[in-house]
C-alpha cells in the first residue's frame, strides 16, 4: 500500500531519481491515477508504455488531463471555443499520425491505444480560453486500495524528458500522514475534478471526438497482455541495434553538470548506465587542456577493465597501472612524471591505482597534487573506507568525479558525508534502475523467489543467536567494535543464515530444470566450500558448469570467455560484486547475500547488462530467500533484498506472493553491515 513507502515531502532532480524514488513505487502501489498537466508531447506514450503496464495488468484506472500545443496563430484564426476544440483534436491527431510513421514509437502508441480503447486510460483536451493563456497546471494524485492518496505538484509534466532528464522539483502530501496533509490531498482531488469536469475558470475541457477515438481504437490490440509484451519485447530488441560508444544525453547532461559544478561532483547512474564512459570522457576533456588525471579503483579486476575501456576509448593514451600487480619501482618511478601538468590530446598520460596503492604513503609523496589533478574514483563508496578517505581529504586537486551507483556508505553517515564533501554535489540526471529499463540501458527481467526453510537444528541455533544478540542490545552494546562480543555474534548468525544447508541442494534442483544449453548462468555463493558443493552437485547432473573466485588457479579471463562462446553456469564468489562487466549472462541465481544493499543491487546489476551482438532481450534472477516457520521472512534483510528485486521486476505475480510473505514476518533484528573488504592490491 502507497503508506508503506516512506514517501519524502519533497522530490528534485540530483538529489533524487525521480522514477525510482517516487513515480514507479506509487504506481506499484496505485489502483487509480488522476493526472493534469500543461504539455501534451508524444514522449508520453513512451512514458505509458512503460511504466505502466503493471499498473494496468492489475487493473488500475488513470484520468488524464493534458493540452496540445496550439500556437498564438491558432488562437487568431478561430474565433469560437468550438473551432479551438476542433483545432486541439487535429494537434492530438497529428501527434498520433507522427507517432505511427516511426517504427520505434509503435508499440508504445499501440499500448496506448489499447489502453484508452479498454477505458483503462481515460484522456480529456485541456486549453486555455484566451490567445496569452496557458493550460498549464501540474498536479497527480495516486490512490490505493485503502483508499490512501499521495499528492504531488511541482514544475514536472508527464514526458519522459520530465522525469528523466529536466531538473524538475515538487511537493508530496500523504493523505495518513496528518490533518494538514489529509487536507491539501483532498484540495488536490477536488481541484482535479473540477478541471475533469469542466467547472476551472478559464480552462476549456474537451473529450477525444470521435475520429480521434476511432482512431485509436483502429490500431488497438485486441488482446491487452499482447500488447504490453510487444512494449517490453521491443526494448530488448533495441538494445542489439546499439552501435558504437558515443555519448547518450544522459551522459552528456551529467558532464555539462559536472563543468557547471566546477568539475566537481558525483555520478550517480544504476548499472549498466555508462558510469564508466562518462568519466572516460571527463578525463579527456580534462587532460586535453593540459591537467593529469588519477582513478581510483577497489581492486584487480576494475583495474584491468579500465585498462581495457581507456585503450579502447582514448586510443594512444599512456596508462600508469599502480597497485594490482603492476611494478611497484615502474609507478614509483613514473608517478611524478604521469601526474604533473602538461598533458595534452596528442600526449595524453593517465595513472590507474587501488585505492589500496593511493592510499600508502610511497603513492602519496610522489604525487603531484595541485589545482591541475582531476581525482576520479569508481565504487567511491569504497573509497570511504577508513585507510582511503585520509589520503582522499588530504589531497590537493582541481577536480573530483565520484562514480557509483549507491554511492552512501550503508550504516556509516559520516563516510558518506565526507565523500560527498570531497567529491562534490550530486549530478543531474540521476539515472536510478527504472530511468535504465526505460532508457533501454538494461534487459527487462523476471525475478523467481524460492523459499527455502532452516532444518530444526539449524533453526534452533538461529533462535539461540538471536536471543543472544538481543540481550546485548538490551544492556547497551552497540555493533562497530570488531572484536566486541556483539559484532562476534551477529557474524556467527549471517553465516547460519548463509550457509543453511537447503540452499545447495534447492540451488543444484533449480539449475537442473531450469538450464537450458546455451543459457549463460551467474550463481552467487558465500565461500569456498558452497561454491564447491554447488559445483559438485551441478556436474554430477551433468550441467557445464565452471568456478570464479579470487586466487583460483585457472585465468579467470578464460572463464568469462568460455561463458560468452559456450553458456554455461558460472558459480563465484564476492569478486564479482562490483563493476566487472560480464554483460552476456541472462540468468543470476543468489544463494547468500550480505545485508549491505549495493551487494545485491550490484549482484542483480550484472545480469541486467545488454549485450549487444548475443540474442539478449530479458534476464532473469532466481533468489534463495529462507523463511520461518509460518512462511514469514526470516529476516529483516531478506526481505528488503526481495522487495528491492521484486519492485521493478516484469512479473506481477512474484509482488503479490512477496506481500504475503513480508505479512507474516516478524521483523526481527537487522543485520548490520561488515566492514568493507579491501582486495590487495600492492
Amino acid at each position: 500500500m502507497l503508506g508503506d513507502l516512506g514517501l519524502q515531502t519533497s522530490y528534485r532532480s540530483g538529489r533524487d531519481a525521480l522514477l525510482d524514488d517516487f513515480y514507479v513505487p506509487c504506481l506499484q502501489e496505485a489502483v487509480r491515477y488522476d493526472r493534469a498537466v500543461g504539455y501534451f508531447s508524444s514522449t508520453l506514450y513512451q512514458v505509458v508504455g512503460l511504466a505502466f503496464t503493471d499498473f494496468a495488468r492489475r487493473g488500475g484506472r488513470l484520468r488524464l488531463v493534458c493540452s496540445p500545443a496550439l500556437t498564438p496563430e491558432d488562437f487568431d484564426a478561430m474565433k469560437q471555443g468550438d473551432e479551438i476544440g476542433r483545432r486541439a483534436q487535429e494537434t492530438v491527431r497529428e501527434d498520433l499520425e507522427r507517432l505511427l510513421s516511426n517504427p520505434a514509437a509503435v508499440p508504445a502508441t499501440r499500448l496506448l491505444a489499447t489502453l484508452i480503447a479498454n477505458d483503462i486510460i481515460e484522456v480529456r483536451i485541456a486549453f486555455a480560453d484566451k490567445p496569452s493563456g496557458l493550460f498549464h497546471d501540474k498536479l497527480g494524485i495516486f490512490e490505493d486500495l485503502e483508499g490512501k492518496r499521495v499528492s504531488f505538484r511541482g514544475s514536472a509534466n508527464e514526458t519522459w524528458r520530465a522525469w528523466g532528464y529536466n531538473h524538475e522539483s515538487f511537493d508530496v502530501s500523504c493523505s495518513w500522514r496528518n490533518e494538514q496533509e489529509l487536507l491539501r490531498t483532498r484540495e488536490h482531488a477536488d481541484s482535479f475534478q473540477d478541471i475533469w469536469r469542466g467547472r476551472e475558470p478559464g480552462v476549456l475541457i474537451a473529450r477525444l471526438d470521435e475520429v480521434t477515438r476511432e482512431q485509436l481504437v483502429a490500431i488497438a490490440d485486441d488482446d491487452l497482455d499482447h500488447a504490453i509484451d510487444e512494449v517490453r519485447l521491443h526494448q530488448g530488441r533495441k538494445l542489439n541495434q546499439v552501435v558504437g560508444r558515443p555519448l547518450m544525453e544522459h551522459q552528456r547532461l551529467v558532464l555539462e553538470d559536472w563543468e557547471a559544478q566546477g568539475h566537481r561532483g558525483i555520478v550517480n547512474f544504476a548499472t549498466g548506465a555508462g558510469k564508466t564512459l562518462t568519466a572516460i570522457e571527463g578525463v579527456k576533456r580534462w587532460t586535453s587542456s593540459g591537467g593529469a588525471a588519477v582513478i581510483l579503483v577497489p581492486g584487480r579486476d576494475l583495474h584491468a577493465q579500465w585498462i581495457r575501456e581507456l585503450e579502447s576509448e582514448l586510443g594512444e593514451v599512456q596508462i600508469l597501472p599502480a597497485g594490482a600487480g603492476s611494478s611497484k619501482s615502474d609507478w614509483m618511478q613514473l608517478l611524478p612524471i604521469f601526474t604533473a601538468s602538461g598533458n595534452s590530446a596528442d600526449l595524453r598520460r593517465v595513472v590507474i591505482a587501488t585505492n589500496a596503492t593511493f592510499a600508502s604513503s610511497d603513492f602519496q609523496r610522489r604525487l603531484k597534487s595541485g589545482s591541475h589533478l582531476l581525482l576520479v574514483a569508481d565504487e567511491m563508496h569504497r573509497a570511504g573506507s577508513q585507510k582511503v578517505l585520509p589520503a582522499l581529504e588530504q589531497s590537493v586537486c582541481g577536480a573530483t568525479l565520484g562514480l557509483s551507483a549507491t554511492f552512501r556508505r550503508q550504516f556509516d553517515d559520516d563516510g558518506t558525508d565526507r565523500l560527498i564533501d570531497f567529491f562534490g554535489p550530486v549530478l543531474s540526471p540521476v539515472i536510478g534502475l527504472a530511468e535504465a529499463l526505460m532508457l533501454g540501458l538494461l534487459v527487462p527481467y523476471d525475478y523467481r523467489m524460492h523459499e527455502v526453510t532452516f532444518d530444526d537444528d539449524e533453526q534452533e541455533e538461529y533462535d539461540h543467536l538471536t536471543k543472544r544478540i538481543g540481550q546485548l542490545i538490551a544492556q547497551g552494546e552497540a555493533p562497530g567494535d570488531p572484536d566486541g562480543p556483539l559484532q562476534m555474534l551477529l557474524i556467527k548468525r549471517s553465516r547460519v543464515l548463509k550457509q543453511a544447508r537447503h540452499k545447495v541442494p534447492t540451488a543444484v534442483d533449480i539449475l537442473v530444470s531450469e538450464y537450458q544449453p546455451g543459457d549463460r548462468w551467474l550463481v552467487y555463493c558465500d565461500d569456498a566450500a558452497q561454491l564447491h558443493a554447488v559445483i559438485d552437485g551441478c556436474l554430477e547432473a551433468g550441467l557445464p558448469t565452471l568456478a570464479f573466485y579470487s586466487g583460483m588457479p585457472s585465468d579467470r579471463d578464460s572463464v568469462i570467455r568460455s561463458l560468452a562462446e559456450h553458456g554455461g553456469i558460472v558459480v563465484a564468489i564476492r569478486c564479482l560484486d562490483e563493476g566487472i562487466d560480464i554483460p552476456v549472462t541472462d540468468h543470476a541465481m543468489i544463494l547468500a547475500s550480505s545485508t549491505v544493499e549495493r551487494e545485491y543491487i550490484q549482484r542483480r546489476g550484472r545480469v541486467l547488462r545488454r549485450a549487444p551482438g548475443t540474442g539478449k532481450v530479458s534476464a532473469e534472477v532466481h533468489d534463495l530467500m529462507l523463511v520461518d516457520r509460518i512462511g514469514g521472512a526470516l529476516t529483516k534483510s531478506e526481505a528488503l533484498r526481495a522487495l528491492e528485486f521484486v519492485r521493478l521486476a516484469r512479473n506481477s505475480a512474484a509482488r503479490e506472493r512477496l506481500k504475503v510473505i513480508v505479512s507474516l514476518s516478524q521483523d526481527p533484528i537487522e543485520l548490520p553491515d561488515l566492514l568493507d573488504e579491501e582486495e590487495g592490491s600492492d
